[in-house]
């Protein structure tokens, strides 16, 4: 058998069992006569591009005085290929693009990620992977008197910043398509919504590797872990081919912290754990043809968490705006042959599975 169709098979396999619930597979779901909510599109799959100001920027909000760090990257690509209920995809964020090049006055950033995602009919699971190096203080003006718009910014060419994440969700109303809006695998045929709780849990680092400018002077690595409980509405409204899409998740949790002061006699580590609060907004509006779509939406994400025994806060907030288009093309039997074997294989045990339940 070909490596490629080995490892597709492997990895549904994985998710399948491990990740998800037997009645979770895809199937068609049961809909009243007429024109189905949703149109499964089985035999296609997608490649899209997109480009997004999906770049994290980082803040501490301490009293009369804060500390704003951005990437000199505004604007990054992502490339994706999705098939059935699996997707997969990267960023990069070029220097050619327009915002990504001023390293006189910035610095210079180097940005990349990958995601991997597993959607069915109500349960969706993503993980995701993404790097920057690189920032520079946006608030200059702040901290270097004199200072005025067209100087160099404080720069932090050392500063770097790793996340390992993932999303958990699931999707109450079976009429509802999360793929016709992430991935495209589907079309909404017609309007519906749904309620949709989700678990994100997030391991991020933010490492100043940097050697200090003054003889006993530190720097600092903070190790968090965020995990977040939400609950949200999405609701798609369609027209023929065209759709919008709106939604809404806020959510709790907490962050869990290390924080390493590295000094030249040896490093002191602390820990702490904060309450954190996040709120996503989505909106949007495309075009899912036969073939060809496409398509823009913003996302609003805002995250703080208030830092213990003190006032300051840590604020992530961004907001981000993307363009896509992308193509369907019939899928090869490379890929369609393990996918059916995959489905029929997993279709027997469930209904096994039903049967002993009996």
């Amino acid at each position: 058998m070909p490596l490629a169709s080995t490892c597709l098979g492997w990895m549904a396999s994985w998710a399948s069992v491990f990740l998800f619930p037997a009645d979770s597979l895809p199937h068609r779901d049961s809909l009243p006569a007429g024109r189905p909510y949703i149109e499964k599109i089985g035999d296609f799959a997608t490649v899209k591009a997109t480009y997004s100001e999906d770049l994290e920027e980082l803040a501490l909000l301490a009293p009369g005085r804060d500390l704003e760090l951005a990437p000199n990257a505004s604007a990054a690509v992502h490339l994706g290929f999705s098939y059935r209920f699996l997707s997969v995809g990267f960023k990069v964020a070029p220097r050619f693009l327009r915002g990504n090049g001023d390293d006189d006055q910035m610095g210079k950033t180097a940005a990349r990620g990958l995601v991997l995602g597993f959607t069915f009919r109500h349960w969706q699971q993503e993980l995701s992977y993404s790097r920057t190096k690189g920032y520079y203080l946006e608030n200059t003006a702040d901290y270097v008197p004199g200072w005025k718009e067209g100087m160099p910014y404080l720069q932090f060419p050392d500063l770097v910043f790793r996340s390992f994440q993932g999303i958990t969700a699931y999707n109450f109303n079976p009429r509802f398509s999360v793929n016709a809006v992430l991935t495209q695998t589907e079309r909404q045929r017609r309007s519906s919504g749904s309620f949709i709780p989700l678990l994100m849990y997030r391991y991020y680092i933010i490492d100043d590797r940097s050697v200090p400018v003054s003889p006993g002077g530190a720097t600092q690595k903070t190790n968090n872990f965020e995990v977040l409980l939400g609950a949200g509405y999405q609701h798609t409204f369609v027209w023929r081919y065209w759709y919008a899409s709106l939604g809404v998740t806020p959510g709790a949790g907490y962050i869990f912290t290390k924080l390493t002061t590295r000094y030249p006699g040896g490093p002191a580590v602390d820990h702490h754990h904060t309450p954190a609060f996040r709120v996503d907004g989505r909106a949007g509006i495309g075009y899912n043809g036969e073939r060809v779509y496409g398509g823009t939406y913003m996302n609003v994400i805002s995250n703080a968490s208030r830092q213990e025994n003190n006032a300051v806060i840590n604020s992530d907030s961004r907001l981000i705006f993307r363009v896509f288009v992308g193509y369907r093309f019939r899928a090869p039997k490379l890929l369609s042959r393990p996918m059916d074997r995959l489905t029929e294989m997993y279709g027997r045990k469930l209904e096994r599975l039903r049967r002993r339940g009996q």
